[in-house]
């Protein structure tokens, strides 16, 4: 009877044993997304509800051997993550692909403050990347749920941020749900009207 892994593994030539130990660093590295999503201790509807759609398109996501970039962008994005696409060459060189034609792939964070005299506005700065901050025109209570609405945020999720704002005065995460972070991009900033931030 075979005995333990650990005796097995002792038994084992030296580069057999390192060659198992990089099949399993590239097993790991080629976790499938609802193994990611396992591994953040994350539900299917944890997923549906950050992106508000159904949990079947999480499901449909899931099981799809290919799908649109911007797809699986919002998909890892709402897993607090940031998806990085990498061109790797023979001679050993890699080069990050950030942009495909105009479109930014810089991951923003956005947060609600209240300004005073019954005032808000939303500021965003890129998350672990260097780029231009943007933010709102200052707004009333009704202007603050209109963008938030832009931003493709649930009604539940917005009046708990309005609240919290009107109770302490204080700054507030959009997006942020337990161990999920919800992040943006540029276009979906401007679209909600946001305007790119004076260096001044």
């Amino acid at each position: 009877m075979a005995g333990n892994f650990k005796e097995l593994q002792a038994k084992m030539d030296p580069a057999a044993r390192a060659e198992n130990k990089r099949r399993v660093q590239e097993e790991l590295q080629r976790m499938a997304l609802e193994e990611l999503r396992n591994a953040k201790q994350l539900t299917q509807a944890d997923l549906a509800e950050m992106l508000d759609v159904p949990q079947s398109s999480i499901s449909r996501i899931e099981q799809r051997a290919d799908m649109y970039l911007s797809t699986l962008r919002n998909y890892i994005q709402a897993m607090g993550g940031e998806l990085r696409i990498q061109a790797v060459f023979p001679d050993g060189g890699t080069v990050v692909v950030d942009r495909f034609g105009e479109y930014n792939w810089r991951p923003y964070e956005v947060e609600a403050v209240a300004e005073g005299k019954g005032l808000f506005r939303l500021r965003a700065h890129p998350l672990q990347t260097e780029g231009a901050r943007y933010m709102t025109k200052p707004l009333k209570a009704s202007g603050l749920t209109k963008t938030m609405k832009a931003l493709h945020l649930l009604d539940a999720h917005i009046a708990d941020i309005k609240s919290k704002l009107e109770g302490k005065g204080d700054s507030i995460a959009i997006g942020s749900r337990s161990s999920i972070q919800r992040v943006f991009n540029v276009a979906d900033l401007v679209e909600a009207g946001f305007e790119e931030a004076s260096t001044d």
